[in-house]
């Protein structure tokens, strides 16, 4: 009877170890599995932001337009969850204009319209013009945006009649946060005053003298992140951001620091990786025509070969883990826009410039 009870035990605990064992086999097939998809799923995201390295201006060019194309950019899911609407919409559009300066044939302007109809058909909506009823917070992201969208779409080709009179129902309250502006943004402001012929407060009144630290001549030190994208702002508005191979606010000593300064402040954001401010910084060496020097020529081919694969710019996929896919909107596509600018302007003064 002992020994029966002894076979029982034996074969019990062996019938048990196998079962155990196929449990084991199981989840650890079933953890793999889980671990290869993670892993395959990571690597896709990742090959999508991948650097492109070796690039040419035309297929960067047709990246750009793609990525573009594809991006998933909506008005009414941007304002619902309260984010400025304006800004966002100015830099799409933004982006699109200078797709539509580097594409030169009919059926690609014909597509690009196609594309920009529904964000136009937005502005001609009672709702899109709340500037009136938006609280002085949001009034202050939105407000140059306002202006800048309208400027937009009138370089792109669309009646902009509509907006200048929903503009002028909020006029009083732009002029009087001109008070509250920085320099760079009253020069920028002084801008589209001219352009659309919008007699101007007082405070604007000598926004053309307007500098910052290219007047005062500030050395590196004092370029931070910050302050360098000031500086490129004076620069832009006062080459009618591209539109211009001229200008009047800068005199031949301005130019003349700027050339030094510019290389300098690029390398020291080249080596963050900032390619959002490199960007800006290239289209400043190539608006002023600095562009024949090794260091100018060299940042150039770098940023270029910075290209994502899906023809964005940018390195965010640490932000996508906090806002999810609204990184494409809301960090990319501002990168996208200022990078793919420099390249633009680029070959757009090889005549004028010689490069």
């Amino acid at each position: 009877m002992k020994r029966i009870l002894t076979l029982l035990l034996l074969m019990f605990l062996f019938v048990n170890c196998i079962s155990e064992n196929k449990k084991n086999n199981k989840s650890e097939i079933v953890n793999n599995t889980k671990q290869k998809t993670k892993q395959k799923t990571k690597q896709v995201k990742s090959n999508n932001k991948q650097k492109v390295g070796e690039n040419t201006y035309v297929d960067l060019l047709k990246r750009t337009k793609k990525y573009a194309d594809n991006l998933d950019f909506n008005l009414d899911y941007i304002r619902k969850k309260g984010l400025a609407d304006k800004k966002y919409l100015a830099e799409f559009l933004g982006m699109y204009l200078k797709i539509n300066k580097a594409l030169k044939s009919k059926s690609d302007k014909e597509s690009i319209r196609k594309r920009l109809e529904p964000f136009y058909k937005e502005t001609l909506k009672k709702g899109f013009h709340n500037m009136a009823t938006v609280n002085d917070k949001l009034f202050k992201k939105n407000s140059m945006s306002y202006m800048r969208i309208m400027w937009l779409l009138d370089q792109l080709g669309f009646d902009i009649s509509f907006y200048k009179k929903e503009l002028e129902k909020v006029q009083k309250r732009m002029d009087n946060h001109m008070k509250i502006r920085g320099e760079w943004q009253k020069a920028v402001f002084d801008f589209y005053y001219d352009y659309f012929n919008i007699k101007k407060p007082s405070v604007l009144k000598n926004a053309k003298k307007l500098k910052g630290a290219i007047g005062t001549r500030k050395n590196l030190v004092f370029y931070n992140r910050q302050q360098a994208y000031v500086l490129t702002h004076f620069v832009f508005a006062a080459y009618d951001y591209g539109n211009k191979h001229t200008q009047t606010r800068f005199n031949d000593d301005d130019i003349k620091y700027l050339k030094t300064i510019l290389s300098q402040i690029i390398s020291k954001f080249e080596l963050k990786r900032n390619d959002d401010l490199v960007g800006e910084l290239l289209t400043c060496q190539v608006l002023i025509g600095d562009t024949k020097t090794a260091a100018f020529k060299k940042s150039y081919k770098r940023l270029m070969s910075r290209q994502n694969l899906d023809g964005s710019f940018g390195a965010y996929e640490a932000y996508r883990k906090k806002v999810g896919n609204d990184a494409e909107f809301r960090a990319y596509l501002h990168t996208t826009l200022v990078c793919f600018e420099t390249f633009v302007e680029f070959e757009d003064r090889k005549s004028v410039f010689g490069n």
